[in-house]
């Protein structure tokens, strides 16, 4: 730790061990490991966190140390993301992140290793990044770069660049950075991947159509058609199919006059903020699927059995 600070700082450093532990309120004691260095003939209190900490934990913590130890309290992090470094720099909160950036407010130092990026400002997922993230989770992603997820997904490095820039604003732990680049590594257990992503997920559905005639037009089937395809539930008295936004137009489903909401359909045409291709081919993918079906059609015990199902088979 002294030679890494001493090699990016260009100053001489001497360090020594915290050793009044007991003065300190015993959530702190075991969850950092205390050093007291001397930079410019200050001293201040190096705490290294033993686990990885969210931003909220570290706030706390800061004030307890500074409060309990009378010393400046600088964190020393080995793991973080960009969103949670520009928010303590924004909030004035001292830290040291190993091999990449160094922020002493109090001292008049911002040392860079790498290039910072600029968080992006994201309260909502976009559908590319959703789309990534089910794709990452369906495939166990390991080390995959922008460049491979770009290939994957078939779409721009930059976009995907975009994408890891959602993920890192929104706290997700799935990217590593090796040298200047950001991986991927998705949780080699799919149900825990998909428990950390359902919150920041949205439903795909952007329009439904109820069209007076079916299209003229191969369509994936989405909704109860699609679970009726994954299980062994009965179909609707109707098909519901699923389209990306670029085949509204060519299907010319804005010209085609629409049954009210208080008849049956002849069919319901869902476009999607993406589609997913998936292994049966003709059905949207099972994870989208259960972001589609409402908490009405959840409440039927048949459809949450049946959903259960097409998890445990095709997914898990």
């Amino acid at each position: 730790m002294r030679e890494y600070l001493e090699q990016i700082m260009h100053q001489s450093i001497t360090e020594r061990p915290y050793d009044s532990v007991e003065k300190l309120p015993l959530g702190c004691r075991n969850a950092f490991e205390l050093t007291i260095i001397e930079i410019q003939n200050q001293e201040i209190l190096l705490a290294a966190p033993v686990d990885t900490m969210n931003l909220t934990e570290l706030r706390k913590m800061r004030i307890q140390l500074e409060r309990y130890t009378g010393y400046r309290c600088v964190f020393y992090l080995k793991k973080a993301n960009w969103y949670s470094i520009s928010k303590m720099v924004e909030e004035g909160i001292p830290f040291i992140w190993e091999n990449h950036q160094i922020y002493l407010p109090f001292m008049g130092m911002l040392l860079k290793n790498n290039e910072q990026r600029t968080p992006k400002n994201c309260s909502v997922i976009s559908f590319l990044t959703q789309k990534m993230l089910l794709k990452a989770l369906y495939e166990n992603w390991q080390d995959v770069s922008a460049v491979r997820a770009a290939e994957k997904l078939e779409v721009s490095r930059m976009s995907i660049t975009r994408c890891f820039d959602e993920i890192d604003a929104l706290g997700m732990p799935f990217l590593k950075i090796n040298g200047r680049s950001r991986r991927f590594f998705a949780r080699n257990d799919k149900k825990v991947m998909w428990e950390e992503i359902r919150p920041f997920l949205r439903n795909p559905i952007i329009h439904e159509f109820r069209p007076e005639r079916k299209p003229d037009a191969d369509m994936v089937l989405s909704g109860i058609s699609a679970l009726a395809e994954y299980s062994m539930l009965g179909e609707d008295n109707y098909v519901t199919y699923a389209i990306s936004k670029a085949q509204v137009g060519a299907l010319g489903l804005k010209s085609i006059r629409e049954i009210p909401k208080n008849e049956e359909p002849v069919c319901i045409v869902q476009e999607m903020g993406y589609i997913l291709p998936f292994e049966k081919g003709n059905v949207i993918d099972p994870l989208s699927l259960t972001l589609i079906l409402s908490e009405e059609e959840m409440k039927d015990p048949r459809v949450e059995s049946s959903v259960n199902e097409m998890l445990e088979e095709f997914v898990w």
